[in-house]
């Protein structure tokens, strides 16, 4: 067979008479310090398929997408990486295994009849366009925003007769969303008002010049005691249909076998996993446990060497079995305050991982004099710092300086998304002029 399939949360395999190609496999393991669990069981032939796959593309660093539990699927193949600014990614498989890295927007052919182009953005995020047979056409967004390479993209895709969208579209509990503000009320999320996704399916398919598309990275459920109670603001699969109502576009199901030689598909039929409810002790959170002095010393030695932050923020707190240890930034009235076990925090500062603690929506956040976490927190400490190496004002200088010149509408993009942000400053979300703002914004993106 000649096509692809998908299956899992983020995973594309590719075939040319056999497995050529999987993409950000996620089969084992509950990433976020167990937090996330699997909805939908793995058969056994899709892993067969993975494990065969002579290449695998890493999108980017979160562990529904690089996942540990699942190296032991792919040891064999060949590692294909973003031209990442910083390269963590590269510098950590390249002693394991063989690694190519591939710079954006070059073809890179896997197989006689299939060829992919990568595109890094500044957001360590990375989208994918696999050619096959030259008429079909995927575009595998993940969960990214096709930074700095939209008109690009759109321009590729603009070449081929079937032409598959695949991005997360949800509700939007896949971040940060257990938050609170200072009177220890929890802040409901905009996931709490369910949305139909079916319009938002239809606008981002014609914006990018689709007419298929596929719910994709969008498949995990909550799983420990102290993150479950997120379940309520997941998308249930069936939910992402509602509201899409086209003669020209289609929204096929999630997990589907593509034939590109007769042009149509099968369902997989995979079944819903059982939730199994854990504890945070099985991952080695105990909130009973207190921070030994040279742990406070580590995370304020961690947070200190962010430069951006003291511009915004005054201090963070963090209260771990009951302790609170403060993090002086600068006189600024912001403040964040977290409270979380202390293991996974560890982790999380000793590993440079703490966006993991954030998408695990099992430790509390307070917002103190502050609106959010974006844009002066999260993308500063997760994205740039961690993932991208860039925490000092020099570093930041040259990261920003490395997508501007490796990015081909880097400026073009820049300004919508500084636009959508004045948009949110100005006008509440649910107000009739913000939305009227967005659709005409969405329009000539």
């Amino acid at each position: 067979m000649i096509g692809f399939e998908t299956i899992g949360n983020a995973t594309i395999t590719c075939f040319d008479d056999g497995p050529i190609l999987s993409t950000d496999p996620w089969i084992d393991g509950k990433p976020y310090f167990g937090s996330w669990g699997q909805p939908y069981t793995f058969p056994n032939e899709q892993i067969k398929n993975i494990s065969k796959s002579k290449y695998v593309w890493l999108s980017h660093g979160h562990p529904d997408h690089i996942n540990g539990k699942s190296f032991k699927y792919f040891k064999d193949a060949t590692l294909l990486i973003p031209d990442h600014h910083g390269d963590r990614i590269l510098d950590y498989f390249s002693s394991r295994f063989k690694c190519i890295k591939l710079k954006s927007n070059e073809w890179f052919q896997v197989s006689k009849n299939i060829r992919i182009k990568s595109f890094a953005d500044w957001n360590q995020d990375a989208s994918l366009i696999i050619d096959i047979l030259g008429k079909d056409c995927i575009l595998n967004q993940n969960d990214g925003s096709l930074l700095g390479w939209k008109n690009t993209i759109k321009e590729i895709i603009s070449n081929y007769e079937n032409r598959f969208l695949l991005k997360l579209v949800n509700w939007g509990d896949a971040d940060m969303i257990n938050l609170y503000d200072e009177s220890g009320q929890f802040i409901l999320p905009e996931a709490s008002n369910q949305p139909s996704l079916g319009h938002s399916y239809l606008q981002h398919m014609k914006n990018l010049g689709c007419n298929f598309a596929i719910p994709f990275s969008s498949f995990h459920k909550y799983t420990r005691e102290d993150s479950i109670h997120m379940n309520e603001f997941i998308t249930p699969l069936e939910k992402h249909y509602e509201g899409f109502f086209s003669e020209t576009h289609n929204l096929l199901p999630g997990h589907i076998i593509w034939d590109s030689t007769s042009e149509d598909y099968l369902k997989i039929n995979n079944e819903p996993t059982e939730l199994v409810i854990e504890s945070p002790e099985k991952y080695g959170d105990y909130y009973s446990e207190i921070l030994e002095s040279d742990e406070k010393a580590l995370i304020t030695k961690y947070f200190q060497s962010f430069d951006h932050l003291p511009q915004h923020f005054g201090c963070i707190i963090f209260n771990v079995g009951g302790q609170e240890t403060t993090i002086k930034l600068s006189n600024k009235k912001p403040k964040i305050y977290f409270q979380a076990p202390r293991s996974s925090l560890m982790k999380a500062v000793s590993y440079e991982i703490f966006d993991d603690m954030l998408i695990g929506n099992f430790m509390k956040t307070t917002l103190i004099d502050c609106d959010d976490l974006y844009p002066h927190f999260s993308p500063y400490v997760g994205k740039y710092g961690d993932n991208g190496l860039a925490k000092t004002q020099n570093e930041l200088e040259d990261y920003f300086s490395y997508y501007k010149l490796n990015s081909a509408n880097y400026w073009r993009d820049v300004l919508e998304i500084n636009t959508e942000t004045f948009i949110r400053q100005i006008i509440t979300n649910d107000s009739v002029l913000y939305n009227v703002a967005k659709n005409l914004r969405d329009k000539l993106s």
